[in-house]
C-alpha cells in the first residue's frame, strides 16, 4: 500500500473517530498575549510598534497595534519575556513578563509622554532568570535552529538537541542522555512520541516544524510519562495571526551526492491559521557508515507537516495536525559483505494525526484533551547474497488514544489534573538464516547448537516468527504550582501502569522547589522523581517470546541467574534526585548548574541481533546513574550570543540481563560477575555555539564545536587488528586497564564546524544564503566499536554544505 493511500486510510478512520468522540487537545507549552497600548486618556493608541523578546533564547517577535490600540502575540513558548512598546510622542514602555499558562494574558500598556514623566529604562538583552519552576530544562528558539549546521536542514534535529548538555552522542542521530538508553521522548503539540524516531528505526522530526524546543532533563512534571529521561517538548509553528500567504523554498546541498528541497507556507487571521512543510532529500552518505569506505548507504526521506487552527471565540480553539513520513536506504555493508554483493534495504514509514479542542471556561480555568494517532512500520528486506545472516524483518508499531486535562488557578496555585488512555498495536514478522559456514561452525567453542537447524550452508532453514498484540498504557497525574514570591514549588502525584509485554504499575511523585535569593540574581532548586520508563518497543514481541528464548545458548540458558533464557522485558523504575541553581553572571550571562543521580531497576538497553542491524531491547537488574550539567548562555551582546554547554556521565548498569534475547555466550562471565560499566558511560562532552551577527548588514558568522571524551568499549586494538572488518578502527581505542570501572574507551575527539550566512532582505532581495563547513580539520573517529548493543560506526568527514531559501 502507497504512502498517500494508508495516510488516506488513517484520515477517513480519525474522521469517523471524530464522529464518535468529542476531541480536544493537550495545548504544548505555549501561551497568548492579548494587550492593549493606551494613551493618557485611556483611548487606545494605533501604529505602536509592540516587541517580545527573550534575549536568551533569541525569541523575537513584532506586531503594531490597532485602530483600537489592540495587539496580539500567539504561539508563545513559557519563558519570561521583555515587552517593548514604542509610540510616536510616547516614552519607550518595558515590562517583564512571564508565560507560564495557555490562558491568554491580558495586560494593558499605558503610554506617557516623555515631557511629563521619566521613565526607567530596562536593558532590552538582559539574560533573565527563571524564578518561577524548579525544572532544569534549556530553551531552543527558531532563530537558532533555522541557522543550525548540517548537510541536511530537515535532519538536524539530533544536531540540536544534543547541544543540551547531558547529551553523549553515538551512530546516526542515536544518544544517552545522563546514562539512559534512548530513554527520551519528542512531545509534538501534546502528543507524546515514545517510541525511536531516529533513521535506524523511523524517520527523523524535521526541526523546521518548531516554532520552539524545550529539552527537559531534571524534574519533569507529572503530566509527562512513557521515556522522561529527557522530554524534548516541540511546539510547532502556527499561522494564527500571521497574515495572507506567504512561505520559503528551501534548495541545498553537500558531499555524497547529499541534496535537499523543501516549501513550507503560512497564512492566518487571529481566527483561523494555516501552517504547512512538506521537504526530501537524498544521500550516498544517509547513515553513519561502518567503515570509511562508506558501502551501500544510499537512500532518500521525505516528510510533511500541516497544522490547521481554528478559534471561533475567544474562549474556543480548535487544532488539527498531520505529521507523515518516509525513508528508503541501504543497510550499511562491511567490507566483507560488500566483496560477497550484499544489498540489503529497508523502507520506513510514519503517520501521526492529532486533533484537539481547547476551551477556556474563565480568565483562571481551561480544559484540554487530545485525539491521537500514530502509525509506524519498518521492513528490512534481504538480498541473495547476505553474509554472514540474511534476514527479514516486517514489522508495524502504532499507537492511538486520548489525553485529558483539566487546569484552573486559584491564589498562588496553579493544579492541573489529567490522564491519558492508550492502546499499542504491535505486529512483527522475522526471519533469518546462517549464510556463513564459519559463522556457528560446530568445531568452535562457541558453537549455538540452538542456531544448528537455521544454518542454511548446512542443510538448515530459515527460522521464522510472527506475533501480534495489542498493549495497554494508562496513566493519570495531579500536579500543582505554587508561586509565593521567593519561592516555588512544583508538586506533583502521577500513577502509571503498562502491560505490554508484562504488567508493571507504580505512584510516582514529582517534587520540586526553586528559591530566588534576595537581590534575584540567584535561583536555587532541587527536586526528587519517581519514573516508569516503557520499555522500547521495536521487536518487543520477539525478544520476549519462548521463540526467542529457544534460540539462546545452553550455557545461557542452564545460568539460573539469566533466568534460563527466558526473560520478558520489564518497564523500568528509577528514582531520580537533581540539585542545581542558575546565576545571573552581569547583565548578559546565565549559569545554569544541576548535579544529578539516578537508581533504576530493570534497567533498559539493546542487543544487535547477529551482525543483522536489527535490535531487540533487554534490561538488566539494575543501573546507577549519576553526573553534573553546566550551560552558560550569553545573551545578544554586541551581535554575538551563544552558550557552552558540558555534562558528565557515570553509567553503571547491574548483570544479569533480566529481561530480552541475549546469545552472546562469550560474555557470561562478565554479565554475572556484578556491575559493570555500559557503553553509555562518558566521562565528559562538551559543546558550544556562537554566532556573530554584523549589525544591519544581513551577513552572521558561527561556530559549533563538540568534545567527546569516548565512550566504553570492550574490544582491543589486537583483536580489532586480527579481523579485516574492523582493522581500520584500531587507532581510535583508548587503551585502559581493563578493569571492572576502568574499560578501554573510544579516542576521544574534537569536532569544529563553521558556518556563514547572507539575509539579503535588508536589500529588497528575499532570500537566504548560508554555508556550513562540518568537521572543518578533517577529525578522524568513529561512535563505537563492535558494540555488542551497536556495533561499529565511522563519524562523518569534512563536509562542506550550501542551502538557499527563498521567501516569498
Amino acid at each position: 500500500m502507497s504512502l498517500i493511500r494508508k495516510c488516506a486510510g488513517h484520515c477517513v478512520l480519525w474522521i469517523m473517530m471524530m464522529g464518535i468522540v468529542v476531541s480536544f487537545s493537550i495545548a504544548a507549552d505555549v501561551g497568548t498575549i492579548h494587550g492593549k497600548a493606551v494613551g493618557p486618556d485611556d483611548q487606545g493608541k494605533e501604529g505602536a510598534v509592540v516587541e517580545l523578546r527573550n534575549a536568551v533564547t533569541g525569541f523575537l517577535a513584532q506586531v503594531k497595534t490597532g485602530a483600537d490600540g489592540s495587539f496580539q502575540f500567539f504561539n508563545v513558548p513559557f519563558n519570561p519575556y521583555l515587552l517593548r512598546v514604542d509610540a510616536t510622542s510616547f516614552q519607550t514602555v518595558y515590562k517583564q513578563l512571564e508565560i507560564r499558562s495557555p490562558i491568554p494574558l491580558e495586560i494593558k500598556i499605558a503610554l506617557t509622554t516623555t515631557l511629563t514623566e521619566s521613565v526607567k529604562v530596562t536593558a532590552e538583552k538582559e539574560a533573565q532568570l527563571e524564578t518561577d519552576t524548579s525544572t532544569s530544562h534549556v530553551d531552543i528558539d527558531k532563530s537558532f535552529i533555522a541557522k543550525a549546521p548540517a548537510p541536511i536542514a530537515s535532519r538536524a534535529m539530533e544536531q540540536i538537541v544534543t547541544s543540551t548538555p547531558g547529551f553523549a552522542k553515538d551512530e546516526n542521530g542515536r544518544f544517552h542522555f545522563q546514562g539512559a538508553h534512548s530513554q527520551n521522548e519528542y512531545v509534538v503539540d501534546g502528543q507524546t512520541i515514545s517510541d525511536q524516531t531516529g533513521l535506524t528505526f523511523s524517520n527523523s522530526i524535521d526541526p523546521g516544524i518548531a516554532q520552539a524546543i524545550e529539552v527537559i532533563y531534571g524534574n519533569v512534571p507529572a503530566q509527562f510519562g512513557e521515556k522522561v529521561g529527557a522530554v524534548i517538548n516541540l511546539a510547532t509553528k502556527s499561522g494564527l495571526g500571521s497574515g495572507g500567504f506567504k512561505g520559503d523554498v528551501l534548495a541545498g546541498g553537500s558531499r555524497f551526492g547529499t541534496y535537499e528541497g523543501g516549501v513550507s507556507t503560512t497564512y492566518g487571521t487571529d481566527t483561523f491559521g494555516l501552517f504547512a512543510s512538506f521537504n526530501g532529500s537524498k544521500s550516498d552518505r544517509f547513515l553513519d557508515p561502518v567503515n570509511p569506505a562508506n558501502l551501500n548507504n544510499d537512500g532518500d526521506t521525505g516528510r510533511g507537516f500541516v497544522r490547521l487552527d481554528w478559534a471561533p471565540s475567544a474562549e474556543n480553539k480548535f487544532r488539527w495536525t498531520m505529521l507523515a513520513g518516509q525513508t528508503k536506504r541501504g543497510v550499511p555493508n562491511t567490507f566483507t559483505q560488500e566483496a560477497a554483493g550484499q544489498d540489503q534495504r529497508v523502507t520506513t514509514k510514519d503517520q501521526n494525526v492529532n486533533f484537539g479542542w481547547q476551551h477556556i471556561h474563565s480568565a483562571k480555568s481551561f480544559l484540554d484533551v487530545d485525539v491521537f494517532g500514530r502509525f509506524s512500520s519498518f521492513r528490512l528486506d534481504p538480498s541473495p547474497n547476505d553474509t554472514p545472516v540474511t534476514a527479514f524483518s516486517d514489522r508495524s508499531l502504532d499507537n492511538y488514544g486520548v489525553n485529558p486535562s483539566m487546569t484552573w488557578i486559584a491564589g498562588v496555585h496553579e493544579f492541573k489534573i489529567g490522564g491519558v488512555f492508550k492502546r499499542i498495536p504491535v505486529d512483527e514478522t522475522f526471519e533469518f538464516g546462517l549464510t556463513d559456514p564459519n559463522d556457528n561452525d560446530p568445531v568452535s567453542p562457541d558453537f549455538n547448537p540452538n542456531l544448528a537447524p537455521y544454518d542454511l550452508t548446512r542443510g538448515g532453514t530459515l527460522f521464522q516468527f510472527h506475533g501480534k498484540r495489542t498493549g495497554t498504557y494508562y496513566a493519570g497525574y495531579v500536579q500543582d504550582d505554587i508561586r509565593l514570591k521567593h519561592v516555588t514549588a512544583n508538586l506533583g502525584l502521577r500513577y502509571d501502569h503498562n502491560n505490554l509485554p508484562v504488567a508493571d504499575s507504580q505512584l510516582e511523585p514529582r517534587l520540586g522547589v526553586a528559591w530566588t535569593l534576595p537581590g534575584e540574581r540567584t535561583v536555587l532548586r532541587a527536586s526528587y522523581n519517581r519514573v516508569l520508563y516503557t520499555p522500547e518497543y521495536e521487536n518487543i514481541l520477539f525478544s520476549s517470546s519462548a521463540e526467542a528464548a529457544a534460540l539462546v545458548p545452553p550455557a545461557i540458558q542452564a545460568t539460573q541467574p539469566l533466568g534460563g533464557g527466558v526473560l520478558a522485558v520489564r518497564s523500568e523504575r528509577q528514582n531520580a534526585y537533581d540539585a542545581g541553581f542558575q546565576q545571573a553572571i552581569g547583565k548578559r550571562l546565565r549559569l545554569d548548574i544541576d548535579f544529578w543521580q539516578r537508581q533504576g531497576h530493570f534497567a533498559g538497553d539493546q542487543d544487535q541481533f547477529l551482525n543483522t542491524g536489527i535490535v531487540f531491547p533487554l534490561a538488566f537488574s539494575h543501573g546507577r546513574f549519576h553526573g553534573w550539567n553546566i550551560r552558560l548562555d550569553l545573551a545578544e551582546t554586541a551581535g554575538v550570543r551563544g552558550f557552552v554547554s558540558a555534562g558528565h556521565t557515570r553509567a553503571i548498569y547491574g548483570a544479569p540481563p533480566v529481561g530480552g534475547l541475549f546469545l552472546d555466550q562469550g560474555a557470561i562471565g562478565d554479565l554475572t560477575a556484578g556491575e559493570f560499566l555500559i557503553d553509555h558511560d562518558q566521562n565528559l562532552q562538551i559543546q558550544t555555539g556562537w554566532t556573530y551577527d554584523f549589525h544591519k548588514s544581513g551577513f552572521w558568522v558561527g561556530t559549533n564545536a563538540r568534545y567527546d571524551s569516548g565512550l566504553v568499549t570492550d574490544t582491543d586494538p589486537a583483536t580489532l587488528l586480527a579481523d579485516p572488518d574492523n582493522a581500520f578502527a584500531a587507532p581510535f581505542v583508548s587503551v585502559h586497564s581493563g578493569a571492572r570501572f576502568d574499560p578501554n574507551r573510544i579516542k576521544a575527539r574534537t569536532i569544529w564546524d563553521f558556518s556563514a550566512g547572507f539575509d539579503l532582505d535588508r536589500y529588497k532581495a528575499p532570500i537566504t544564503l548560508q554555508v556550513d563547513l562540518l568537521n572543518a580539520f578533517d577529525k578522524e573517529g568513529v561512535y563505537n566499536i563492535e558494540s555488542v548493543f551497536g556495533g561499529t560506526h565511522v563519524i562523518p568527514p569534512r563536509t562542506l554544505a550550501a542551502r538557499m531559501r527563498y521567501r516569498f
